[in-house]
């Protein structure tokens, strides 16, 4: 989406759209009218023959870029059900009743009022810049190239007066409950199933981890009633030498997928790092190790003709499943641990899943992410059940509340498989590589400070990184990036000094 309100009389907006053609690559559309420019670009997942944007009636124009959930049965497509909720509910009420990944911008056309709303989590980009009396909202950074952009933040929502926060906060003390065996398995696979509404062909992504496999059990249990393709894809990635691919072939066997292996070189990896930052428009040093892979993934199942993929993200930052979580002194730490994490995902891996693929016209859905198993892990569930070398009943594996509730249900060597992060699961070469790489490229680091004032880069690495991101998006939109080397293994800066026995890096090494 790009929408305009108050634009000048002359405006770049045709350009900026097609930056984010790739996003949208089936159809395309502009409508414009007195105080607006509204820009579409459409990925066809349901209703392929319908559900046109912009949509304009004779009150509200409205864009949206994501999935409505509990507006699959709308008539036209899902996007269409925000149209109803303004009616129903009013426009500052519209997003609490939506159910699903979205970031939309609603434009009164008679009282010239915006409403502009992104998903409680970020599942979804969105950003907006003020440029004299015009106000921008993009899916994308580069579509406001030049502009002191801005992100809109998960949960919130964009009006005259501002940006306020929709969404509730999580509870700071998290969940008091354990509760009853079953319960979350339940939540998860509701939540697999009503993402199951699709026209086109789709995939799973199988990392060989945990979380993707409990996603893919799902899947191969679900109903396939709402779907129009239903031959299953899982789809792997990794060097020569991964400890992944093996264990996602293993699990694509258990379930009967048509299955997928794509093994990429370092020098294919290091060739993609440029095009990589691009796409996720970060040089957060976790974010562009895990990006590269997934955006070569997305390269080779594009040529598969997938338009959507399931993907387990969220569930090591609602379960505390990276393995300095075992560290945690108690449940008051490990609630704060886990809101942060969460409060941050949009910044991460949120980004990476949405815009790595987007890049090649693909989808990333989620389902660990889904609203209700979120309230779940974070309101319900008490911290105590995510808790492993610190639990009142003696040691736990991580994630173990999460492993417990799948016990039967899938493979038990998978189900008990030990955390490997993504940018390491690919093989054990490609950290080295990037840090090699940085090594021999950077020779200005001693200006590090000078150059990057905010957030500066404390490795060769992430000076690399910040070059990049400065010489495609400049300076203006490094405000829109979350960076800090104060960390271990993807952890807060606070949990980094849980234990003197930590390396400060932001993969796994040293835990």
């Amino acid at each position: 989406i790009l929408f305009c309100i108050n634009p000048p009389s002359t405006t770049n907006f045709d350009e900026r759209l097609s930056t984010l053609d790739n996003r949208g690559p089936d159809e395309r559309n502009i409508a414009c009218g007195d105080g607006f420019i509204a820009g579409h670009t459409r990925l066809c997942i349901t209703k392929p023959m319908k559900g046109k944007q912009p949509i304009v009636d004779n009150e509200w124009v409205i864009v949206h870029n994501g999935e409505i959930y509990n507006g699959v049965h709308n008539k036209q497509s899902d996007s269409y059900h925000i149209l109803e909720a303004i009616r129903t509910y009013g426009p500052n009420e519209t997003p609490c009743f939506l159910d699903g990944i979205f970031a939309y911008v609603a434009f009164n056309v008679s009282t010239k009022e915006f409403y502009a709303a992104r998903d409680p989590v970020g599942v979804i980009p969105m950003y907006m810049a003020y440029d004299g009396d015009a106000i921008w909202f993009s899916s994308e950074l580069k579509a406001l190239n030049g502009l002191q952009a801005q992100v809109v933040f998960p949960g919130c929502i964009v009006t005259q007066v501002g940006m306020n926060k929709y969404a509730n906060p999580y509870m700071e003390d998290g969940g008091k409950f354990t509760p009853s065996k079953g319960h979350l398995r339940e939540l998860l696979t509701d939540s697999v199933q009503k993402r199951m509404h699709l026209d086109v062909p789709w995939g799973l992504l199988l990392s060989g981890g945990l979380d993707s496999s409990i996603i893919a059990s799902i899947v191969a249990k679900a109903s396939f009633r709402h779907v129009q393709w239903v031959n299953l894809h899982t789809f792997s990635i990794g060097l020569e030498d991964s400890p992944d691919v093996p264990w996602a072939r293993k699990m694509a066997s258990e379930i009967g997928s048509w299955h997928h292996e794509y093994t990429f070189t370092v020098e294919e990896g290091l060739d993609a790092v440029r095009d990589t930052i691009y796409s996720v428009e970060s040089y957060d040093v976790t974010t562009i190790r895990a990006s590269v892979p997934m955006y070569l993934l997305g390269k080779y199942v594009k040529k598969c003709g997938v338009k959507v993929l399931f993907s387990g993200e969220g569930a090591d930052e609602l379960f505390a499943g990276y393995l300095y979580n075992k560290s945690c002194p108690g449940p008051t730490a490990m609630a704060a641990e886990c809101i942060t994490k969460m409060e941050r995902l949009h910044y991460h891996d949120c980004a990476r899943a949405n815009k790595t693929l987007a890049r090649h016209g693909i989808e990333c859905r989620l389902p660990f992410l889904d609203k209700d198993v979120v309230h779940f892990a974070m309101n319900i569930l008490s911290p105590e059940a995510k808790l492993s070398k610190t639990h009142p009943e003696g040691e736990k594996p991580t994630k173990w509340f999460l492993r417990d509730e799948f016990k039967g249900h899938m493979n038990e060597k998978l189900r008990t498989r030990i955390k490997e992060q993504f940018s390491d699961g690919v093989g054990n070469g490609w950290i080295k590589a990037l840090k090699d790489h940085a090594e021999e490229t950077v020779h200005n680091f001693e200006q590090a400070a000078e150059l990057y004032p905010y957030q500066t880069p404390k490795t060769k690495e992430a000076f690399l990184y910040r070059s990049i991101f400065r010489d495609l998006f400049g300076e203006e939109g490094e405000k829109t990036v979350f960076y800090t080397d104060q960390t271990t293994a993807c952890s807060s800066e606070s949990a980094s000094t849980w234990s003197d026995t930590f390396v400060n890096d932001p993969s796994a090494v040293g835990l």
